[in-house]
């Protein structure tokens, strides 16, 4: 039923693979696959569902083995164990020497191939009794099969009494993986959300910006740090292994590498990548080696404190990043040019939802915000930039505080210039802050990292 599955590394080696005989040759769907979800990144990463042509791909990553297992099969074919076949896989290869695991993967996949053409037993209908010849035509109509067709001579000379218009059929609707989706009766409606009915109202929940962050003595708002209500760390989290040991004596380089593997081990489990995994576990390693805990302190803290310091070297900026403070004083030395921030990174990190908690931030501090559509390539780019900003402006005019603009010229449009335009309008109108939205740029995309920004710089 498949027709290929392969273990690859992430540098190209093939570590086992196996293909059945009647399969065609579908190698370019992964190296489709390759291209399209892990160098050009123009499928979401985290989905773990690739479509192409007539075949589908399922694939899980091993971050600890730098491995990538995929399988692939016909779209058409409705196979719900692939995902468990390749999550398997992934989790044994690593324990099996390669004849053990393919003993393991035809054993698993011949099983999971005859529960699937096993056929399900169906009941058989239950015979109702007619009564009349009425009711007989109208079950045997009822009872046609969809898509089926019947003729039924109607009695001569006698005019066909009235009946009720047969319900018109609904049209199915299939997913990327072959399965039938479920359509309302309203499906038919048109998909348009752009604007909305006449008459209503965007919905806006009340914010408690309490729970956000409050002002300072100056009556600037600042946002509560992330860590000041963090609940203590319950006993099977990442570091609860390290709670049998307790404090009060001298770090041994042993001790650190029982510990430093199993934080490593903890850190590549939610998606960390190993390098960094390693780079922080030996820095860690480095900070506690020959050092003695505090009294009544735990090993489980001071490798906790020693993994946050480690974190904060490595996030702390070497130049200020007073943002407020910043947009503060160009405001008031600018010369009425706005303070310009654009929002940069690869695709599907989440440039446009965090400009938009910025700009929430700046609406607090009573800030004149326009926001510049740039991402003119991306479909549906500047509709979803156009409801942060409504969703904004309302919230902002229910309290108060500043005041918040789109700037768009729609789709396939210089972004340079769209940005050079929005900051020639804010300065016009005298806002305060132009927040860039641009589009997602990858390693390979000369057309995106040819634009410098406004003025080439």
């Amino acid at each position: 039923m498949i027709d290929h599955f392969v273990a690859f590394t992430k540098g190209g080696i093939i570590k086992w693979q196996h293909s059945p005989s009647s399969a065609a040759n579908v190698t370019h769907i992964v190296n489709d696959l390759i291209s399209d979800v892990f160098i050009e990144e123009s499928h979401p990463v985290q989905d773990s569902t690739y479509s192409k042509d007539i075949y589908t791909a399922r694939w899980a990553v091993a971050n600890d083995q730098g491995l990538v297992f995929v399988c692939i099969y016909k779209t058409l074919l409705h196979l719900p164990w692939v995902g468990q076949l390749v999550t398997q896989a992934r989790q044994l290869y690593p324990q099996l020497d390669e004849n053990e695991f393919a003993a393991w993967f035809h054993t698993k996949l011949a099983s999971l191939e005859a529960e699937t053409v096993k056929p399900e037993p169906t009941k058989a209908p239950a015979i109702e009794k007619i009564e009349s010849v009425e009711t007989d035509s109208a079950a045997s109509g009822a009872s046609t099969p969809i898509g089926g067709k019947t003729r039924r001579r109607g009695k001569k000379g006698k005019k066909d009494e009235p009946v009720e218009k047969k319900k018109k059929g609904v049209m199915r609707k299939w997913g990327e993986d072959g399965q039938a989706l479920d359509v309302g009766s309203d499906d038919d409606e048109a998909l348009d959300f752009s604007s909305g009915p006449s008459g209503a109202q965007a919905v806006v929940e009340d914010v408690d910006l309490a729970s956000y962050g409050g002002a300072n003595k100056q009556g600037d708002f600042v946002l509560k740090q992330l860590g000041d209500d963090e609940p203590p760390i319950p006993s099977k989290s990442r570091f609860g292994f390290l709670k049998n040991i307790m404090g009060g004596k001298t770090i041994t380089q042993e001790d650190m590498d029982k510990v430093t593997a199993k934080v490593e081990e903890q850190l590549m489990k939610k998606n960390v990548a190993k390098e960094v995994a390693v780079h922080l576990c030996d820095q860690v390693s480095r900070s506690l080696v020959g050092c003695t805990t505090n009294s009544w302190t735990t090993v489980e803290q001071t490798v906790q404190q020693a993994m946050a310091d480690a974190l904060r070297k490595i996030l702390t900026p070497s130049a200020s990043l007073d943002l407020l403070h910043e947009v503060q004083r160009h405001k008031k030395l600018g010369g009425g040019r706005p303070y310009v921030i654009s929002v940069v990174g690869v695709n599907g990190v989440g440039k446009s939802t965090n400009l938009s908690k910025i700009g929430f931030w700046l609406l607090q501090n009573k800030m004149r915000l326009l926001v510049a559509a740039c991402d003119t390539f991306r479909s549906g780019a500047v509709e979803q930039l156009g409801v942060h900003v409504n969703r904004l402006s309302e919230l902002a005019g229910r309290q108060g505080t500043g005041e918040v603009e789109l700037f768009a010229q729609g789709y396939g449009k210089d972004p340079a210039h769209t940005a050079e335009k929005a900051v020639e309008y804010g300065q016009k109108h005298g806002f305060d802050v132009v927040l860039i939205d641009t589009a997602g740029r990858r390693h390979s995309d000369k057309h995106h990292h040819g634009w410098r920004g406004p003025g080439g710089h």
